[in-house]
């Protein structure tokens, strides 16, 4: 063999070794998918609109849904998806129905549909390319954040709160500043007010006790007498069951001594797989 055969050949070779190291790299790669997954937060915060009739918000968003929406094509597919091909399927009826968002002079009953349909399309997707359904602004007890203005309207701390849609119970964790900051710790004695204006109903969390005031873990979260973590309806007895349902949504707005976070949509948590 020649030097220039046997040059070429080790190159075959090395470049055979390069693509299956690339594979593997590759399969032991987390699936992202930026495209996917900012209209799935868009299209979650529409889906919420929709559900306690805001449509006038909704409309707001179109601009914004269409354009994500119409980001997600076949060439944004992750190279290491887990089901390319099913993928590719499912975009089908997503581009339909953004396509459809895009009509002019769209009713109400048409956009609810339209908008309502995106989000279960968009999670049989990222099921399929093999990634957790996690959106933008859930915390780290699979609750969502959303900011606490003091009296002088600036953001001052975060709050995680967590509907749980099977018993219709509530979770809120605060912190300091954002969402990265440290517990906010406040006296035990302290009341939190959760108000819901369209339904004329408003409910109180407090701590469960104020010697250990347990998580859900099991854990203590009483620190000298103060604490970030409240619940309802706790050990009151208070009837709970108007908040459950996986569909459940209301705006709302949380206060407590001189915060609050103004108004908000109301979600249940997302259970996942395992228990998750």
């Amino acid at each position: 063999m020649s030097k220039f055969s046997l040059f070429i050949s080790l190159i075959f070779i090395l470049s055979l070794c390069s693509c299956e190291r690339s594979a593997t790299n590759t399969d032991d790669e987390t699936v992202s998918w930026p495209e996917i997954t900012e209209f799935d937060n868009i299209a979650f915060q529409a889906d919420g609109l929709v559900r306690v009739k805001d449509l006038e918000a909704a409309r707001k968003m179109l601009e914004d849904l269409i354009k994500t929406g119409r980001a997600v094509t076949s060439t944004s597919i992750p190279s290491n998806a887990a089901k390319p091909e099913e993928i590719g399927l499912i975009l089908n009826d997503l581009e339909n129905l953004v396509s459809e968002l895009g009509a002019e002079n769209l009713d109400d009953s048409t956009l609810e549909d339209l908008i309502l349909g995106l989000h279960p399309v968009i999670a049989k997707l990222i099921e399929a390319a093999g990634m957790p359904h996690i959106h933008a602004n859930e915390g780290e007890n699979g609750g969502f954040l959303f900011p606490v203005f003091g009296i002088d309207g600036k953001q001052n701390a975060t709050v995680e709160i967590k509907l749980h849609d099977d018993a219709g119970d509530l979770e809120i964790w605060l912190k300091k500043g954002g969402y990265d900051g440290e517990a906010l710790l406040l006296p035990t004695a302290t009341i939190l007010t959760l108000d819901f204006p369209a339904l004329d109903r408003n409910v109180t969390l407090a701590v469960r006790d104020h010697e250990r005031n347990e998580d859900e873990s099991g854990n203590s979260t009483v620190v000298e007498a103060k604490t970030n973590y409240f619940v309802f309806p706790g050990e009151t007895g208070a009837d709970a069951t108007w908040l459950m349902g996986a569909e459940f949504a209301a705006k709302v707005e949380l206060s407590f001594t001189n915060a609050t976070t103004g108004s908000f949509v109301l979600r249940p948590h997302i259970h996942r797989e395992k228990g998750e």
